[in-house]
Parts: C-alpha cells; sequence; structure tokens
C-alpha cells in the first residue's frame, strides 16, 4: 500500500512542474491565475497533503518508535502549521484571493507583518511535524521534496508576477518582510537603517 502510495506522490509531483509552468503562464497573460489552474494547484497541494498523512500512518516507526518527545515536538510543529494556514488565510479576507483567482491587493497585514509566505511556511511545518509525529522517512522525505518545490515555486512563478503586478509597493515589503520569517520589528530597523544610510550618502 506505501509503494502505491508513492507512487502516486510522485505522479503528483511530477505533474506540479507543467502545473507551476501554466500558473507563470496565467500570471502573464490575465495577472491573475484561470479558475482550472486554481483548481489543478489547490488539488496538487491538498492530494499531497493527504498522500503524506496516510503514508505517514502506514510508514510509522520507520525511523524508529515514536518517543514522547518526537510526537509532542511534532505535534507542536504541526498545531504551529496549522495555525499559520489559518492566519493566512484569513488575512487574504477574500477566498477567491487564496489560490489567485483575484490579485487586486498586495496583502500585507496580519501574519504576512511576519512572512511573505506564511501559508507555505505553515503547510511545511504541519507536513514536518506530521513525518516527525509518526517518525516516518518517508513521509519526512515527502515533507523536505515539498519544501523544495515550494521554494523554487515561489522564487520563480510567484515572486517574478507580484514584482510585475505591485512595483515599487512589493519592492518595499520585500525589504522589510522576510520571505519565510523574521519579526517585523527586526526587519523594519534593518530597512530603516539602510534608507538612512543611503540618504546619507546621497546628501554627503
Amino acid at each position: 500500500m506505501v509503494k502505491a502510495l508513492l507512487m502516486l506522490a510522485a505522479v503528483n509531483a511530477a505533474l506540479s512542474i507543467p502545473m507551476a509552468m501554466r500558473v507563470k503562464r496565467d500570471f502573464s497573460k490575465r495577472g491573475r491565475v484561470s479558475i482550472p489552474m486554481a483548481i489543478w494547484t489547490g488539488a496538487a497541494m491538498h492530494g499531497n497533503a493527504l498522500l503524506l498523512l496516510a503514508i505517514a500512518w502506514l510508514d510509522r516507526g520507520s525511523l524508529g518508535d515514536p518517543g514522547k518527545i518526537a510526537v509532542a515536538a511534532g505535534a507542536f510543529f504541526a498545531l504551529v502549521g496549522a495555525a499559520l494556514i489559518y492566519l493566512g488565510r484569513s488575512a487574504y479576507a477574500d477566498f477567491s484571493r487564496v489560490y489567485g483567482l483575484k490579485e487586486d491587493e498586495l496583502i500585507e497585514r496580519g501574519v504576512y507583518r511576519w512572512s511573505r509566505n506564511p501559508q507555505y511556511v505553515g503547510y511545511a511545518l504541519f507536513l514536518g511535524g506530521v513525518s516527525l509525529i509518526a517518525l516516518s522517512i518517508w513521509a519526512l522525505l515527502l515533507a523536505l521534496l515539498f519544501a523544495l518545490f515550494i521554494h523554487c515555486y515561489i522564487v520563480t512563478v510567484e515572486e517574478p508576477h507580484l514584482r510585475a503586478a505591485f512595483g515599487k509597493g512589493y519592492e518595499a515589503y520585500v525589504r522589510r518582510t522576510a520571505r519565510y520569517f523574521a519579526p517585523p520589528s527586526a526587519r523594519r530597523r534593518n530597512y530603516v537603517t539602510k534608507n538612512y544610510n543611503d540618504l546619507s550618502g546621497v546628501l554627503q
């Protein structure tokens, strides 16, 4: 059964490459994601999560017997991840924005003050936490593969689109907010210090 699920996960991962290319094309032509692509990206994301949960359950203990510490740590990461997903979606205030069907606003409120990609961070933490609870080698590898794919997707698909769509507003957001996570106060201090130094250099 695990082998069959791993094959499905491999197919899902392979299909994610042309999916990302089509999303990039949608962003270039439409400035947003089309409905078919929104369905595909949602199915790929949630399908990957369901496959990993099933594999973690069936392959549990392949890295050893899960002890209390591993279970507690995994549960912590999974809960933090689920909270980030919820907070990220709540900040969008419109379900159509979640899957890119509406690109009318650069979201900087709520948890997006701390991270430019809180939902992706949340998914990675959740899947990693589940893998840790189960101590499943295959689930852990899938979680790492997901994190790697998401990083490449963010850098090659989403960030170029956001730069094109929101211009200087997005560039300013990038300078003061981490791609994945950093306290906003520290990021703002660095941003203000850099601007001050740049201005001082111009005036001198």
